[in-house]
């Protein structure tokens, strides 16, 4: 059977790969630029057990892996951050939320502020200094919330 040329879904994967490169690289020179870790968590958990989307959701999970080794924080805490946050949390904020907008805050705002607690909790252990929760944090949240919003509004 002869694959059909005009098939184009490797693009949108090429796309999208080049997209999370240049998104890291903007976030790297600008501090003022958010750098998205809400919406790609949210992101991952919207889509989860979606098998159309999984290498999305591989690229999704190698970019916030690619933003902790960057930014200096515990690798693969953003991992430990979503299981710990799927296993115990989202079938609860579903159950008992009907506010779309609010679930997609709570999962922005679990997704930096279970994160800094995670490598809080890793440095604890490792007798080491973590830095403080600042005001860049606060910012991050509000931008990436209102970008979750108009994004995953339907998907929830």
């Amino acid at each position: 059977m002869r694959r059909n040329s005009s098939d184009k879904n490797y693009l949108g994967f090429i796309l999208f790969s080049a997209f999370l490169v240049l998104l890291q690289i903007m976030g790297s020179l600008y501090t003022l630029l958010p750098t998205f870790v809400g919406v790609f968590f949210t992101y991952i958990i919207l889509n989860f057990h979606d098998d159309k989307k999984r290498y999305y959701i591989y690229l999704s999970f190698l970019y916030l892996i690619s933003y902790e080794f960057t930014r200096g924080f515990y690798l693969f805490s953003y991992v430990f951050t979503f299981i710990f946050f799927y296993n115990f949390f989202v079938d609860k904020i579903r159950n008992n939320f009907t506010c779309v907008n609010c679930i997609l805050f709570i999962y922005v705002l679990f997704a930096y502020i279970g994160h800094y607690f995670i490598n809080a909790f890793i440095a604890y252990l490792l007798n080491q200094d973590i830095s403080s929760f600042s005001n860049e944090y606060l910012y991050y949240i509000v931008i990436d919330s209102i970008i979750s919003m108009m994004i995953f509004k339907g998907r929830v």
